[in-house]
């Protein structure tokens, strides 16, 4: 009853709010009031009641009211994502948009492109907020923007390109958390500086009632350690501004694996990745702007278990992996309103294990459009977005491979169209949108190279993403509702399957629909806040791979068929918020025939914040208090995850 209550609220329309909208400049405010535009949906800044696709923006003052410490906290709050979970902190965390999978979800740190080569994942739970301006989160099929992976949609991280003078930071909490940070800023008239250093751990050792029952169980060998070093800076020169950053990840987090008895595995990944972005931007005319940017990434992962060995050695893999990415645009905008942009886009990845055959390499060139054309039939506004990219994909291996069957190289020509529209029927008031997409995603390194199974011969995935919506916005601004319909149809899905051999191999053999509605509500009204969303979707296997196939039009495992949230912040005092959420998880298979399930689940987190002056030093204090209601759950079969804890945390900054 708790769930079905819950959706009927979501679903809600909004109503014509009568509250005063507040014009200040209130960071402790849950939604900025002021203007805000989004860059990622059309990669040319469009304002966000403008946006062809659904989009949600979740800016720095959002983040810092919210109880949400990394990147997966904060996507379980937005439409039509959700968060494969394996295990809390330090645990993998997988982001899926419309329940497409965590491939076919671009991740963007600030611009860039963070989906490798190897296996297209991104762990969003590595990535922590502190340092965040705002997140981006677009759903549907952007590959006529961004390329291989957007079938889903893009998470864009923005860093923020500032920092106080001095900042430090405390943080204790349940199982062994602990947290600190130091920061510095500095900035003038032609620039500004800054870095930050950042170590965490927690042991994670935290109790579950297995799922086959009888006694309590305590989670062991899932400590986590994370240490990271940020640095950069922008300086201000005529007409343009050049932008520096730099990160470094160590990250040693334990891997116990599913739980099937009260034995753990004791296996242990190490993480070590680094990154560097040179981004240019450039007034070129009244009209006329340049965005460059370079970017370099390497990455070692090492993953050790002693419960297994092969010839009396501990089983072991390593993984070194690096990427060099640019690209240019160049926006021209015209007198009467029309925007156009055009880019080029290079990138080069390789990848180094023994776990693959030899040393795959895979070049990339593109070149894309983009437009934003105004017009007023009837009197009524209307916007066209139509986007094409072309990609150049070529993968290479080196000739001492000869006779294993691997080509030396394979080329992929994809022209990738897309066309969005933004009517306002009732200006200010009620609005249609809508989007028709082709998008790709290219076989991985480890599909088509792993040394027991790859497949070679594999081909590109392909969809078509249909979107429609309706936004209806009440009382000046004060509540926005929107409900999107979406349909996704992928074809040549490569999944693993039985080979003749001993070993799976890969196989584009699967036909994927996804169809489904997306709900949202918004309410700002003096100091309180909500958002509220819910989504009903089937994603299916369409196909039989064999005959008699017993997966055909069954649901894809852990793919929700309903689930939702709710966020509630209020701001008593200037210097007090307290914030509420709830996310509701529907049922899941977590097999192919749909005869395995997990239940439904309810989390509820909260947090308050407080801001005071002492002794001459602003000083925030925070206090989360997660899984509030001690919920037992599991997001991923076998996989407990932790029940009620708290985080407290004490930051002092001067200005």
């Amino acid at each position: 009853m708790r769930y079905f209550i819950f959706i009927l609220f979501v679903l809600l329309p909004a109503f014509t709010g009568s509250g005063q909208r507040r014009l200040a400049e209130d960071d402790t405010l849950f939604f900025a009031l002021k203007e805000e535009a989004t860059v990622t949906a059309t990669r040319i800044p469009t304002a966000l009641r403008d946006a062809p696709a659904a989009t949600d923006i979740f800016t720095a003052p959002a983040i810092t009211a919210l109880p949400a410490r990394t990147l997966s906290d904060l996507l379980s709050l937005s439409a039509g994502s959700s968060v494969r979970d394996y295990g809390g902190s330090g645990s993998l965390q997988l982001a899926s948009l419309r329940g497409l999978g965590a491939e076919y979800t671009l991740v963007l740190l600030n611009g860039m492109r963070l989906n490798g080569a190897q296996n297209a994942l991104v762990d969003v739970g590595q990535f922590t907020l502190e340092s965040a301006d705002r997140i981006e989160i677009v759903r549907g099929g952007l590959a006529a923007l961004y390329g291989s992976n957007a079938l889903g949609g893009v998470v864009n991280i923005v860093t923020a390109r500032e920092r106080a003078p001095l900042t430090a930071s405390v943080g204790l909490g349940s199982f062994g958390w602990k947290r600190i940070s130091l920061a510095v800023g500095d900035g003038g008239s032609s620039g500004r500086i800054f870095a930050d250093a950042r170590y965490e751990e927690s042991d994670n050792d935290y109790s579950f009632t297995p799922s086959w029952g009888g006694d309590d169980i305590l989670r062991m060998n899932a400590a986590m350690y994370r240490r990271s070093v940020s640095a950069g800076g922008t300086l201000f020169l005529p007409d343009a501004s050049l932008t520096l950053f730099a990160d470094l990840l160590s990250l040693d987090v334990g891997v116990p694996g599913a739980v099937f008895s009260a034995a753990q595995g004791h296996a242990r990944q190490k993480d070590l990745q680094g990154m560097f972005s040179l981004q240019l931007d450039a007034q070129l005319a009244t009209r006329r702007q340049l965005r460059a940017a370079l970017g370099v990434r390497g990455g070692r992962q090492e993953y050790r278990d002693p419960d297994y060995s092969i010839n009396g050695t501990p089983l072991a893999s390593r993984y070194d992996q690096s990427q060099v990415f640019a690209n240019a645009l160049l926006e021209q905008e015209f007198a009467t309103g029309h925007r156009v942009l055009g880019g080029l886009e290079a990138s080069f990845d390789q990848l180094q294990s023994a776990d693959v055959r030899s040393r795959p390499r895979r070049v990339q060139v593109a070149a894309f459009t983009s437009a934003d054309f105004r017009f007023h039939p009837w009197g009524l506004p209307l916007r066209l977005y139509p986007a094409l990219r072309y990609d150049l994909i070529s993968d290479a291996e080196p000739a001492n491979d000869a006779g294993t069957g691997v080509p030396a190289g394979t080329d992929l020509h994809a022209f990738m169209p897309s066309l969005g529209l933004h009517a306002g029927l009732l200006p200010g008031i009620l609005a249609l949108r809508g989007r028709i997409a082709r998008a790709f995603s290219m076989p991985t390194f480890n599909q088509l190279y792993w040394r027991e199974g790859g497949n070679a011969a594999l081909k590109p995935e392909y969809s078509t993403a249909f979107d429609a919506g309706i936004v209806y916005t009440a009382g000046g601004g004060v509540s926005t509702a929107e409900l999107t319909w979406f349909h996704h149809d992928i074809t040549d899905k490569i999944v693993w399957a039985p080979s003749s051999g001993l070993y799976w191999t890969p196989r584009n053999v699967q036909h994927v629909l996804s169809t489904g509605i997306e709900a949202s509500w918004q309410l700002q009204w003096d100091r309180f806040s909500m958002r509220m969303n819910g989504q009903w979707m089937s994603a299916r296997k369409a196909n039989a791979s064999f005959p008699g196939d017993a997966t055909q039009d069954k649901r894809l495992i852990y793919v929700p068929e309903w689930s939702g949230s709710v966020s509630l912040l209020a701001a008593p005092a200037e210097w007090l918020t307290v914030s509420l959420t709830e996310r509701v998880l529907g049922p899941r298979f977590y097999n192919e025939i749909n005869t395995a399930e997990l239940p439904a689940h309810a989390i509820t987190d909260a947090a308050l914040r407080l801001s005071l002056p002492l002794a001459g030093v602003r000083t925030v204090w925070k206090l989360e208090v997660l899984n509030l209601l001690g919920e037992e759950y599991e997001v991923i079969a076998f996989y407990p995850m932790p029940g009620r804890s708290w985080r407290f945390t004490l930051s002092t900054a001067l200005e």
